[in-house]
């Protein structure tokens, strides 16, 4: 499911795009706040849209270092204000929206837009492959570059470190490999600080039924059996991310 940040200027709003985008999008819903990097965490979209009614410069700081962010700048960005909103926004908020509807849209004209604006964005989810197999992560890394952004390492250890600086949006994970297996692996991605909610598909063999139950407890959101099926992968990481 797609990832969609939604920011309003009155409540009313913010509970409307709550209402119409919950269920269709991964919807995170905040106000323009003092602080909008603070209310938004760690959560990254795919795109965001902002109601902005009666704006002030001073109500647009925050969203002035949100949009600077790094995180966030490429992020493609609808704006829904009314001419007056609109220029003000312009004026203080860089970089500038990608599309801009006026302040009455339908709610069915928003998601359309919010659509076309995903299907633009170039946006790759980024998946990362963890197996001491070095022919495996060859040929999951070939199954998925065209649609995925692929980092692969060859152990838990390397995994573990790799998190340490950022969090994949999905994680491809062998059960069995020497010196830490993946359950063992998972455990320790389990409480690191992003770690509760990334999604983790095993990559498991026929023998290894028994690690797949002591994994059961860890919560992993599928198992995939090797070799890899390509259509299998594609469908489960789509569903996933």
């Amino acid at each position: 499911m797609q990832k969609l940040l939604a920011i309003a200027s009155t409540i009313d709003k913010m509970r409307e795009f709550q209402h119409s985008f919950e269920g269709i999008y991964q919807v995170k819903c905040t106000l323009i706040t003092n602080n909008v990097l603070a209310e938004v965490g760690s959560f990254v979209p795919e795109c965001i849209v902002v109601y902005v009614e009666g704006a002030m410069r001073q109500k647009l700081f925050s969203m002035m270092d949100f949009r600077e962010d790094k995180r966030f700048r490429e992020i493609p960005l609808l704006l829904i204000a009314d001419e007056e909103d609109r220029e003000v926004f312009v004026s203080n908020v860089s970089p500038e929206p990608n599309y801009v509807l006026p302040e009455y849209t339908r709610m069915e004209s928003v998601r359309v837009a919010i659509d076309r604006l995903m299907a633009s964005s170039g946006i790759r989810k980024h998946i990362l492959v963890v197996d001491d197999d070095m022919v495996a992560l060859k040929v999951v890394k070939g199954y998925l570059d065209k649609d995925f952004k692929v980092t692969c390492v060859k152990s838990g250890a390397q995994a573990l470190k790799f998190l340490e600086k950022q969090f994949p949006d999905c994680i491809l994970l062998d059960c069995y490999m020497p010196e830490m297996d993946g359950p063992t692996t998972l455990r320790k991605i389990r409480i690191m600080d992003k770690g509760g909610t990334v999604p983790v598909v095993f990559l498991t063999g026929n023998s290894e039924k028994d690690m797949v139950m002591r994994s059961l407890s860890l919560h992993p959101s599928g198992f995939l059996l090797k070799p890899v099926n390509q259509k299998e992968l594609i469908d489960k990481l789509n569903e996933l991310v």
